[in-house]
């Protein structure tokens, strides 16, 4: 059918400057693509959380389409010679050299069969009624499948214009896995701004990196999407880099993993916004995998012991004395990163740097390591829940009444629920209270760091922050976002290009972040650094 189609298409054109396949009257016995389009569009993959703006070209009569991303970082155009089984794929991306100056590379690859059409697939789609989209009256067209990686679900709306043709308005696909049937893809595309191609547009050697025959050719085979063997040749790298391992079953389901979030990482940092994403240990894992890593939850009471002792007008004066940049590191009372691991514990471990670093500050210096076993084993009854997580003003209230004992006199972290053992300890720590930091309020937070010491701060940790690589971190949908799941360190305080960034310390290990530290912008309260804040009282 597509190739008829795509011939009949051919013949009309050839006696008007463009025209489309009409094949029936009927606009429920099929979908009629146009043979020539230029449309603008946004893909918004849910299972990973990214959004690729696009613009595609398609013209059946020049055999030639174009697919541009994110505003034209990237295009490829597709060449294909009249017999439709030959033809060109032409690749324009950025290219840094060892200035790290970046340049516009055109690189030639041989590309074979049809041109590439970017609208949807239609064969198997059946015609289910009309609805209201936008304001304007659209087919509704269903499909669905089964097969062994599981079951899949589309919904397509489209348009018939004056011409006779439809046009693509949204397609939302969901997957899901065979045995469990949890949703393992879901992805958006709108289309918008439909009209037809401009020759030009549809001309690779109208790109100053390829004019003159400055393309670059590429000896290797082409492969499916123009990435397979990339994604292959990483996924190696990666396994040999952190250790990983797999039996043979789960190794499709880690490549699986793997490659969503390294489109995602490579689609996030050429946006050049102010942080940056990588691969790191965690890029193999499911969400439910990774749901220990981010086990603090939102306190029903969210009081401190003591007051804070400032009013916000007060404040205002205090903080205009304080120094612009504050990093407690630098003064050598802050404790080594440390790792969680497979044990969601990240309160206990959030609020135990915190009393290091106050300890730290009140004795002179002298650094000191506590033990998050400790709190663990022994403060269930201050409604914490050992590795299924905790509350930060629990932690601190055991720690006030019981004090914390040293993780060398208590023993190795386990990263398990252990025994209780603090009765048999010769010594442990106290501070005499904890004060609530007043929420959403950078004086009161900046003026806690510089009095006190650290704070614990409960956050919202998402995909984004669990990929994080370095810069001031600022996520838009983590700004909306009213949940807590994640208690980390606040050591301190910077500004950096006119925005204010908070300098945390998080326990998931070295390896994560910079050295296992966030840069987290103080605005708009992003993800909630500001809502639930608690610091020591020595």
């Amino acid at each position: 059918m597509g190739h008829k189609m795509r011939a009949l298409g051919v013949l009309l054109l050839i006696s008007c400057s463009y025209s489309y396949i009409i094949e029936s009257d009927d606009p429920t016995e099929s979908i009629l693509w146009p043979t020539e389009y230029h449309l603008k569009g946004e893909k918004t993959d849910l299972s990973v959380g990214l959004v690729e703006p696009f613009e595609i070209w398609y013209s059946a009569e020049l055999n030639r389409s174009r697919k541009d991303v994110y505003e034209g970082l990237d295009k490829t155009f597709y060449y294909s010679e009249t017999d439709e089984t030959t033809g060109k794929v032409y690749k324009v991306y950025p290219e840094a050299n060892e200035d790290l100056e970046y340049a516009d590379l055109c690189r030639e690859d041989k590309h074979k069969g049809d041109i590439v059409d970017f609208l949807p697939k239609i064969d198997e789609y059946v015609y289910s009624g009309e609805e209201k989209y936008n304001e304007k009256v659209v087919q509704v067209w269903k499909f669905e499948s089964s097969d062994s990686d599981g079951d899949t679900n589309s919904v397509l709306y489209v348009y018939r214009n004056d011409d006779g043709v439809d046009i693509p308005v949204r397609n939302e696909t969901k997957r899901y896995n065979e045995w469990t049937k949890a949703l393992t893809t879901h992805i958006i595309i709108y289309y918008y701004d439909f009209k037809l191609p401009n020759e030009d547009d549809l001309d690779v050697s109208n790109i100053e990196a390829c004019e003159d025959k400055k393309i670059k050719r590429n000896t290797k085979k082409h492969k499916k999407n123009g990435i397979s063997s990339e994604v292959s040749r990483a996924f190696h790298k990666y396994k040999h880099q952190h250790k990983k391992q797999y039996k043979n079953k789960e190794h499709k389901m880690r490549k699986a993993i793997f490659e969503k979030n390294w489109r995602k990482v490579i689609a996030h940092n050429r946006k050049n916004l102010s942080y940056k994403l990588s691969i790191n240990q965690f890029s193999d894992r499911t969400e439910e995998e990774l749901k220990h890593l981010t086990a603090t939850s939102p306190s029903p009471h969210g009081v401190g012991s003591v007051d804070f002792p400032h009013t916000e007008e007060e404040l205002t004066t205090i903080v205009a004395d304080l120094p612009e940049n504050f990093d407690m590191r630098l003064d050598g009372v802050i404790s080594h990163i440390k790792n969680q691991g497979s044990c969601g514990s990240c309160w206990a471990f959030s609020t135990t740097a915190a009393v290091e670093g106050a300890l730290a500050r009140n004795n002179g210096g002298r650094n000191l390591d506590l033990s998050e076993q400790s709190l663990i084993d022994c403060a269930w009854s201050y409604n914490n829940g050992g590795c299924d997580g905790g509350f930060l003003d629990g932690a601190f209230k055991y720690i006030v009444e019981h004090g914390i004992p040293s993780q060398r006199e208590y023993g190795t972290y386990l990263a398990e629920d252990g025994h209780c053992a603090v009765k048999n300890m010769s010594e442990v720590l106290k501070v005499k209270g904890f004060a609530r930091v007043p929420p959403r309020s950078i004086n009161a937070m900046k003026y806690a760091l510089y009095k006190y010491g650290p704070v614990s701060v409960a956050i919202y940790a998402g995909d984004s922050f669990v990929q994080y690589s370095s810069g001031i971190f600022y996520d838009i949908e983590c700004t909306d976002q009213p949940r807590i799941n994640h208690g980390v360190t606040v050591v301190g305080y910077g500004v950096r290009d006119d925005t204010t960034y908070w300098i945390v310390k998080n326990s998931w290990g070295e390896d994560w972040g910079q050295d296992g530290y966030a840069l987290m912008s103080a605005t708009n309260d992003n993800c909630n650094t500001l809502t639930e804040a608690y610091y020591p009282v020595v």
